[in-house]
């Protein structure tokens, strides 16, 4: 059974360990594009009145996660949208992601914005079938780094 739900701090060390597996294992290479500095405290950078950060839960583990930031007074950073390799193609990523854009609608956002680099694929083409077009690509140190845009 899986669960869809708004972070805890019980569920800190859950998060940090899903994300941190996945940058490790699967974008070893993109590690300068991205800091990490908000897992050891996600509570406090996804805690303002705009920003949230949303879980995905079966059998009781993290198996999925999205942030929500504000970047503006009406636009949205999308972060953190990562589903572990076992959980994918369920539709996990496709549930984070409306529940993510819906919190935006409900927040009066007129953008919401999604950075990735090139090796990420998936979640960048899980974007564009929902909606987002690229409004940007960067070349930064051997890599690109896609700028998506959903307007809302």
């Amino acid at each position: 059974m899986n669960t869809l739900r708004i972070f805890t701090k019980a569920d800190s060390e859950g998060v940090k360990e899903l994300i941190l597996s996945i940058l490790t294992k699967e974008y070893p290479f993109d590690k300068n594009a991205y800091s990490d500095s908000d897992l050891d405290k996600i509570y406090e950078v996804y805690g303002g009145e705009k920003d949230s950060f949303f879980v995905m839960e079966e059998d009781g583990l993290i198996v999925g996660t999205v942030g929500v930031k504000e970047d503006s007074g009406n636009s949205a950073l999308l972060r953190r949208l990562f589903v572990d390799i076992k959980h994918r193609k369920k539709g996990y990523g496709s549930e984070l992601l409306d529940n993510a854009v819906s919190f935006c609608r409900d927040k009066g956002y007129k953008h919401v914005y999604f950075r990735c680099t090139d090796r990420m694929k998936d979640a960048m083409n899980l974007c564009i079938r929902k909606g987002f077009k690229e409004i940007e690509a960067l070349e930064v140190s051997g890599f690109k780094i896609h700028n998506l845009e959903f307007k809302l």
